[in-house]
């Protein structure tokens, strides 16, 4: 049978049980304990008419529950601190290791844990107040709503990704040895800057951007040959909206004048907003597909050659089943008054 730890109700089941005459051996059959351990419980309990565990032998405790919580109330205050910095504010005159620092907050009823910190852009109070009012013009739409929205989005793809996450499994003092090192390149050994459009209803072919993105060249290289054709393609009634978010090249005046020309509808857009727009976590597969490639890239021509393959394999259900939750992540950032999201 499994060992495993017994509660203190199933501690006084076993008493009462055995008060109405059961043996232990059908005890431990019908509760999944062995006899010996039945047999045990019950002359414990005979002893000591109790079936708590006896005090057990050990280093006692070198701070008090006051001292603790006092620790914990730092943390509050000080969440980035490191253990060291807080053993020293904490108790500066008694001499404790680091590890008990950590040792307590694990041990409080939160269970604090140092963990990886998630990095976003500045909100101001300003971006949150925008944000919120963007959600709450939009809170009651519907799929027939979002589903004409056309997202479009930038995105740039290094060729050597340092992941800040990646984890080695090593045995001490082997840190340095080149097998567990990942090996990083200035500038991650240079970049592809693509472009790309979703919808609930469709996927517009990828399009790479060759240099730095300007104003004119937005017009020349995505509005014109991709996203006017499009929308012109689609009857009156129907035409969709277009949404790109606030990088200068997309507000500047010819890319303003352009678009009204094309009586091309645009989606007003809240700045520092990434979090919703479906095509970001588009970015975030492909990054990843790209990286699990084996064998991996080795240049820029293989890497954009890469993402274009990678994007027509993405699948309309994969970007429906983006598109069919925007009502979630504008709810998100309603319930934290225009601040940070999960998306």
């Amino acid at each position: 049978m499994e060992r495993r730890r017994m509660s203190e109700e199933q501690r006084w089941q076993i008493i009462g049980m055995h008060s109405t005459g059961m043996t232990c051996r059908a005890i431990g059959r019908q509760l999944g304990y062995q006899t010996s351990v039945i047999s045990r419980m019950i002359t414990k309990h005979a002893e000591t008419n109790t079936v708590k565990d006896r005090p057990r032998s050990g280093r006692p405790r070198v701070t008090t529950q006051r001292e603790d919580r006092a620790l914990y109330r730092l943390v509050r205050q000080q969440r980035f601190a490191s253990s060291s910095h807080l053993k020293r504010q904490w108790l500066p005159n008694r001499q404790l290791p680091t590890k008990s620092v950590r040792n307590r907050l694990r041990a409080t009823s939160i269970a604090l844990r140092a963990r990886r910190v998630i990095k976003r852009p500045l909100l101001t109070d300003h971006h949150k107040r925008l944000r919120l009012a963007w959600c709450l013009a939009r809170q009651h739409w519907n799929l027939r709503n979002w589903r004409k929205i056309h997202w479009s989005d930038e995105s740039r793809f290094l060729l050597h990704v340092t992941d800040g996450r990646a984890r080695v499994w090593r045995q001490p003092n082997t840190a340095y040895a080149a097998r567990n090192i990942i090996p990083s390149v200035p500038h991650g050994g240079g970049s592809v800057m693509v472009w790309g459009c979703i919808s609930h209803d469709c996927k517009q072919d990828l399009v790479t951007i060759r240099g730095n993105l300007t104003g004119d060249r937005y017009i020349r290289e995505v509005l014109q040959p991709a996203v006017v054709p499009h929308f012109d393609a689609h009857p009156l009634a129907t035409r969709p909206v277009f949404m790109d978010d606030n990088a200068r090249p997309h507000r500047s005046r010819a890319v303003a004048a352009y678009l009204q020309q094309e009586a091309a509808t645009a989606l007003p857009w809240p700045a520092i907003s990434a979090d919703l727009n479906p095509l970001e976590h588009v970015w975030d597969l492909l990054g990843r597909r790209i990286q699990s490639l084996d064998p991996p890239v080795q240049n820029l021509h293989e890497l954009e050659a890469a993402l274009h393959r990678e994007w027509q394999q993405l699948t309309i259900q994969h970007i429906r089943h983006l598109t069919r939750r925007m009502r979630r992540r504008v709810q998100a950032v309603i319930s934290v008054q225009g601040g940070y999201t999960r998306y």
